[in-house]
């Protein structure tokens, strides 16, 4: 098989210098800099966040001051230019990045305005990979409610599908009138998600006063239309949830990844003893190594990545879910990603597992010609010989790259020493159940920021692997749990008690089917 990789690392600088014009009218306060972005490959208009500030405001270890401007919709951090602005600020030195979500190169620079400066500069920002080309659909899995528009957001951070918790009206757009749409396609937005203390469903659902987010979930559930999603990976209550066996994905990339500040804690949620060494990247892989417990354990759950109830300024889609569906053509047997023709495809396939999770990277990758959700069979004595290949696109420098099958690292690589191997990882010798993902660690510092793949699955004689460790993880949290719950009064304890009943036999269950 061949395999294709690229890795792209690029920090690109536009230096931008406002000349000084002669007109008739002056502007008291400073100048005037009309700016547009445009696509570098199509020389179309396009739509970006772009974050403005002045250098004597940049302090070492603290947020930029970035500056607001009249006539655009905030974007979290930053603002978004839609297609072009007009800057009318007071005179000085300016310093500007320009973010178009993971698949654009950054854009960063400087220039200065000085009274009655008017000038016009113009941006081409260069696209690294395009994965809707490719047959990988973004998405933020949970976003919260914004009167900000949507549709102008997602453009400006190049994502294709959200989902909302509820719905407010939204804002009119400034400079666009109904004569002038937005033109990003697919844009598909849905408005049905709730927010459940960590939990969410995603479709028809109503809330009933005084009941348990479990309650809601298995009511809602009842209908075939709703997707449950673990928000939280760290509430207390997961292993209750889990053993509902109706939850059909869990965030890996969530609200403790941030833009706008560091999550160095777990709060409202089981914590571990690593998270009290204040390491930056210790939330995110606590969050991992829950998810791969679930996976050992014998849960076939998805990853999921989005914004989350606690995603502050972090813009939408800093975590996302790329999302691919299987084609083949007549005799062949790889398979051929294709993008989902609608958002009832793209979730279907999310819940499937037919996806990567990422804050940065831009990955795809298949395991012996196969999208990530693939299961493959096979009989005692078997043995399977499974080629990851991967391809991949990235501004951060990478820290590491590895396959990772049934928790343990099977091939590490930097990406120089990968290169060197001419982009081959040798093939997996598999003789058991179980399952396999590729990750990208990259070497940002403030948090962990890396893709996942969603796993494959290997069955042996129609047993997935289940261990003992991994079921006393989830017993343990489940005492846990109910140690915390003998504080509540007696009437709120009393709801828990079947729940919990259900969840210790649920992991009771397990132990017999022990490997």
């Amino acid at each position: 098989m061949t395999f294709s990789f690229r890795w792209l690392l690029f920090r690109a600088s536009v230096c931008v210098l406002a000349t000084l014009c002669s007109i008739e009218n002056s502007f008291a306060d400073g100048g005037v800099l009309n700016f547009s972005l445009s696509d570098e490959s199509t020389s179309e208009p396009v739509i970006s966040r772009v974050e403005l500030w002045r250098p004597e405001s940049q302090r070492k270890g603290r947020p930029l001051a970035l500056m607001p401007v009249r006539k655009t919709v905030p974007a979290g951090i930053g603002m978004v230019v839609d297609r072009s602005v007009e800057l009318s600020l007071p005179e000085g030195a300016y310093r500007f990045r320009i973010v178009r979500g993971p698949e654009y190169r950054i854009i960063s620079g400087d220039f200065s305005l000085e009274k009655t400066s008017l000038d016009d500069h113009h941006v081409d920002l260069p696209r690294m990979v395009n994965m809707l080309a490719e047959g990988w659909v973004s998405g933020d899995c949970l976003v919260p409610p914004s009167a900000y528009s949507f549709p102008l957001r997602m453009a400006s951070e190049d994502l294709h599908v959200a989902t909302v918790a509820g719905e407010i009206p939204a804002r009119p757009i400034a400079g666009r009138g109904d004569d002038d749409p937005i033109v990003f396609d697919p844009t598909w937005i849905r408005h049905d998600a709730a927010f459940l203390d960590g939990l969410a469903i995603i479709g028809p659902s109503k809330a009933i006063d005084d009941e348990l987010p479990i309650d809601t979930l298995l009511r809602c559930k009842e209908s075939s239309d709703v997707v449950s999603v673990i928000e939280n990976p760290f509430a207390w209550q997961l292993p209750v949830w889990l053993a509902t066996e109706k939850i059909d994905g869990v965030f890996v990339l969530g609200d403790w990844l941030r833009l706008d500040r560091k999550v160095m804690r777990v709060a409202g949620g089981r914590s571990v003893q690593s998270l009290m060494k204040c390491h930056a990247q210790a939330v995110g892989q606590w969050a991992e190594t829950i998810y791969h417990q679930m996976l050992e354990a014998g849960l076939q759950i998805a990853p999921m990545a989005g914004s989350g109830d606690g995603s502050g300024k972090t813009p939408i889609g800093y975590n996302r879910t790329y999302v691919t569906t299987s084609a083949r053509s007549y005799g062949e047997q790889d398979d051929q990603p294709t993008a989902p023709a609608s958002v009832n495809e793209w979730w279907l396939a999310a819940i499937a597992g037919q996806s990567v999770v990422t804050n940065g990277p831009c990955l795809r990758p298949t395991l012996a010609g196969k999208i990530p959700g693939h299961v493959f069979e096979a009989t005692a004595g078997e043995v399977l010989n499974l080629r990851p290949e991967l391809r991949l696109a990235v501004r951060d420098p990478v820290d590491y790259l590895d396959v990772i099958h049934n928790g343990t690292v099977r091939y590490s690589a930097r990406l120089d020493e990968f290169a060197k191997a001419g982009g081959q990882i040798p093939p997996l010798e598999i003789k058991e159940s179980g399952w396999v993902i590729v990750r990208v660690v990259t070497a940002h510092e403030d948090h962990l920021r890396a893709a996942f793949s969603a796993p494959w699955y290997i069955v042996y004689d129609d047993q997935p692997r289940v261990t003992a460790e991994s079921v006393k993880f989830f017993a343990d949290w489940l005492k846990e749990y109910e140690r915390r719950l003998l504080d509540l009064p007696a009437d709120d304890l009393r709801k828990h008690i079947p729940h919990v009943k259900r969840a210790r036999q649920f992991w009771s269950s397990k132990t017999p089917t022990i490997q």
